[in-house]
């Protein structure tokens, strides 16, 4: 048993500090709590006020002294007020050496590694003087800021969970990941950034919830649903929510980036150019797809789009690329315009799979192959802006 709170210890890294609560946080906690991101992520009650605090800090020694759960303030430069509160961190000990963590920062300190710093605190002190053996991180789907902290603290994302999390009275899904007392706590993949690339005709950036409209028009359209109409693109407002929180998780795990292809004049919507399968079995590779809005077709700027994203593909990484060697692609038997669109790249033609690519109308044909070599492109004309 811990006593509260002289019996807390203190844990810090000389820039950001574990400690104790004290009564002096409260009033951070309060703005902490009542931010709407916090109410947006969290479990915290809503609304929020200051006797939520004062029984939230009136339970730390309760807290403590069960043995079961660690729970620290962190303080760091940029924190509410002279306690400089920075947000509340801890670990609960569910049994068998396995432990959940649970985190939190105040707006003032977001965006500055001071909660990447809390969790690697908390997890070394967990695992190497607690003895627990797995550390668990969960978080509602679509937060980023957590997701982030989790993969730079060396977390592996296991997978998403189903109506597992609760939240303003009902359940919601989420995202879990597991940290083992033998893993490194550094990242264990490389998270893909949808970098901005462009040239004289296009740009390719990250999607946004404003591309909404036009995303949904160009997946619901009559000829993308002829040759893509059983692949589960998004297709009305939720499942566009759903992909909008989703595709962070292949950024994360290094296994898929998505782009938007984007007018250059006024930045609108004409196209998506996803690259996948990057944890595929073949050599340094992954897969292309591809779809262009109807108003967009016929104009070259699908190809400029991929021209872009093939360039940053095939650049090394220490030149800020993905260092890849090989990428594939699949077009439908019978869907000539994207095969020519492959040949006109330089994808060479490599074979095909036979009767397993089924169609919106019920029929199934021949999916054709084609892959391009880093040497056989030619990536002189893209420029990429971090």
């Amino acid at each position: 048993m811990t006593t509260f709170p002289d019996g807390v210890p203190v844990l810090t890294d000389g820039r950001v500090t574990l400690r104790a609560h004290r009564a002096e946080d409260l009033e951070g906690m309060y703005e902490q709590c009542i931010d709407p991101e916090t109410q947006r992520w969290t479990s915290v009650p809503s609304p929020y006020t200051r006797d939520d605090a004062a029984q939230f800090l009136a339970r730390r020694a309760e807290v403590w002294e069960s043995a079961t759960a660690s729970s620290f303030a962190v303080e760091a430069d940029g924190g509410a007020g002279p306690s400089r509160f920075a947000g509340s961190i801890g670990i609960h000990n569910v049994g068998s050496g396995i432990g959940t963590i649970g985190f939190g920062a105040h707006p003032g300190v977001r965006g500055r590694g001071v909660m990447t710093a809390a969790v690697r605190l908390i997890v070394s002190w967990a695992l190497d003087v607690q003895g627990l053996s797995t550390i668990v991180w969960e978080a509602i789907e679509g937060n980023t800021g957590s997701l982030r902290v989790a993969w730079k603290s060396g977390f592996t994302f296991e997978g998403p969970t189903r109506g597992r999390l609760p939240h303003q009275g009902q359940l919601v899904d989420g995202w879990r990941g597991t940290l083992l007392a033998t893993d490194s706590r550094s990242p264990t993949s490389r998270w893909l950034e949808p970098v901005v690339l462009e040239d004289d005709r296009v740009r390719l950036r990250a999607i946004r919830r404003d591309d909404e409209q036009r995303y949904l028009e160009t997946n619901n359209d009559t000829e993308s649903l002829r040759w893509l109409g059983t692949i589960p693109f998004p297709r009305d407002a939720a499942s566009f929510r759903r992909h909008f929180a989703r595709r962070l998780v292949g950024n994360a795990t290094g296994a898929s980036i998505e782009w938007v292809v984007a007018d250059l004049t006024d930045d609108r919507y004409v196209a998506t150019v996803n690259l996948f399968g990057l944890h595929s079995l073949d050599y340094l590779s992954a897969e292309v797809g591809y779809r262009t809005h109807p108003d967009a077709r016929g104009r070259g700027v699908l190809r400029a789009g991929l021209r872009l994203a093939l360039g940053h593909a095939f650049t090394s990484v220490d030149a800020g690329g993905l260092g890849l060697q090989r990428v594939s692609l699949g077009a439908g038997d019978g869907n000539l315009g994207s095969q020519r669109l492959a040949r006109s790249l330089g994808f060479t033609e490599t074979g095909r799979d036979r009767q397993c690519y089924d169609l919106s109308d019920g029929s199934v044909v021949d999916l054709v192959r084609f892959d391009l070599l880093r040497p056989e492109f030619d990536a002189s004309t893209t420029s990429a802006h971090p």
